[in-house]
């Protein structure tokens, strides 16, 4: 689906917008939550004349707020709406409020630089970058991230923040992550409509509209796909493949959570009987179907499920909807085949839909940067790109349908981000805990064990994982990389000398 003339026409309502924003100095800051209006009636009519707020006057005197990352993050505005729009709105509160922002490329080891900078009194940037796993735990209990919540300034309700990343970093009663709002959901199902078509299965959109799209139908269909094109006896188009993540996939469709975020820190919850269904469910799945989920890596590559999807060699695909862009639609490389995307099916007892994440990229601050309260303030200026929430709709649609390849697929991702139902796994971060859940889900999935078995013998590592929350040094763990970072630094310098 070509959506040039689309963009077009989004990117003429988006100047036109921007225009009218510069002349009425700039858009709302995200605080404020409601539009003053003035009515004013007759006896023969009422009219509503809407006043658009100035912002707060600022002068941060020449403030320079460095953002950092792996790569160099300054916003280009030939990428998308709203990579155009922050672009133009960095430029806007830098002349009016007198301040400098600054996108550092910190190269691979930059989360190492960002915990050997604040240790050492001399962060390396004001707001970093990194994926929320790094962030909750080691991050925060190391005291590299800022407490951002503390300060006041951000609305993590506000529109224009991504829910399950602001989420995924609230910890112990405080927000630490944010990232502005985007398309790039999580995990769900690529389909391949065209292999679809050909043999004969099920359209994937109309079992979704119609409810019918349940753990059984995901079964029969994911049978049903698998191909023996030649007729020798194996498998040459498998139904399904999965990378990784799917034991998870299927506790979050069942609303079976595990994880409770407390002002404590963290509570995990397996006696959930939802915990148990989900568990059933996979193991019949796992042990009855014929699929890929194990990587041959004396032959393929990290990626190589993603790409042999692309090139028509699997019907479906569980995978995140970064591949889309990356992958399946990438100029040059772009998948042949018409493909489409739907959640991952919903369990017996889930109320809606799911969209399980194992991470997700986020922005934080770092500890001990000179006045908090004011990179907090200007990171919030320029992030105000949209005055309403349909205009950072448009936005959001401009940037998604770039990446689709039809109507039902912005349809289906737009539900999923504009109800919240994206959540990213608050355990992952914790090593131990994780590996113990994943170890259970694994003996589960291969048929080892049933699930209340595997929950009954795993129970004792998982509490001791629990108990290493409260007991782990992470202090420890920072120092560590402070001592590796100077083996690394003496390494280098002894290198160029001889």
């Amino acid at each position: 689906m070509k959506k040039q003339l689309t963009k077009r026409l989004v990117g003429l309502l988006l100047s036109s917008a921007m225009v009218l924003s510069l002349t009425a100095c700039g858009s709302k800051p995200a605080s404020v939550s409601e539009t003053p209006t003035t009515v004013s009636e007759s006896t023969e009519e009422a009219s509503v004349v809407e006043e658009t707020p100035e912002e707060p006057e600022y002068d941060f005197g020449g403030r320079v707020v460095r953002i950092g990352s792996y790569y160099d993050m300054t916003p280009d505005p030939n990428k998308n709406a709203i990579e155009a729009a922050l672009a133009e709105r960095i430029a806007y509160v830098e002349k009016t409020y007198n301040c400098k922002i600054e996108f550092v490329d910190l190269g691979g080891n930059y989360v190492d630089q960002y915990v050997t900078s604040v240790l050492a009194g001399d962060p390396v940037c004001d707001i970093g970058y990194a994926v929320t796993t790094k962030v909750l735990p080691s991050l925060i209990e190391g005291g590299i991230a800022y407490p951002v919540s503390d300060l006041g300034v951000m609305d993590f309700s506000d529109y224009k923040w991504r829910s399950d990343v602001v989420d995924a970093g609230f910890y112990k009663g405080k927000n630490y992550t944010f990232l502005l709002k985007d398309p790039e959901i999580r995990y769900g199902i690529f389909w391949n409509k065209t292999l679809f078509d050909k043999y004969g299965l099920p359209n994937l959109y109309d079992l979704y509209k119609n409810g019918e799209w349940t753990w059984d139908k995901f079964k029969e269909v994911a049978i049903q796909g698998n191909q023996d094109t030649d007729s020798d006896g194996n498998i040459d188009i498998y139904g399904f493949n999965a990378r990784e993540n799917l034991g998870w996939c299927y506790l979050y469709s069942n609303d079976a959570y595990v994880a409770e975020k407390t002002d404590a820190g963290m509570k995990i919850d397996l006696s959930d009987p939802k915990v148990v269904e989900a568990l059933t469910a996979m193991q019949d799945f796992t042990t009855n179907v014929k699929f890929r989920d194990a990587i041959d890596w004396s032959t393929e590559g990290w990626d190589s499920f993603i790409k042999d999807f692309r090139d028509g060699k699997y019907m479906m695909c569980l995978e995140e909807f970064w591949i889309s862009y990356a992958y399946l639609n990438k100029e040059g490389e772009a998948m042949t085949d018409d493909w489409g995307w739907v959640p991952f099916p919903k369990g017996t007892s889930a109320t809606d839909w799911s969209c399980y994440g194992k991470e997700n990229g986020c922005r934080f601050m770092l500890n001990g940067i000179e006045n908090p309260e004011e990179v907090a303030t200007i990171y919030n200026l320029i992030t105000d790109i949209a005055d309403t929430q349909d205009e950072w709709d448009d936005l959001l649609e401009d940037q998604l349908e770039s990446w689709a390849d039809d109507a039902e697929t912005v349809e289906n991702v737009s539900y999923i981000y504009n109800n919240g139902i994206a959540v990213i796994n608050s355990v992952n971060g914790f090593s131990e805990l994780n590996t113990a859940i994943n170890d259970m889900v694994s003996e589960i999935a291969k048929g080892e064990s049933t699930p209340q078995t595997a929950l009954d013998k795993y129970q004792s590592l998982i509490d001791a994982a629990i108990s290493d929350l409260e007991t782990h040094d992470y202090d420890a763990d920072m120092q560590e990389i402070v001592k590796a970072a100077e083996e690394a630094e003496a390494a280098e310098g002894e290198e160029k000398s001889e």
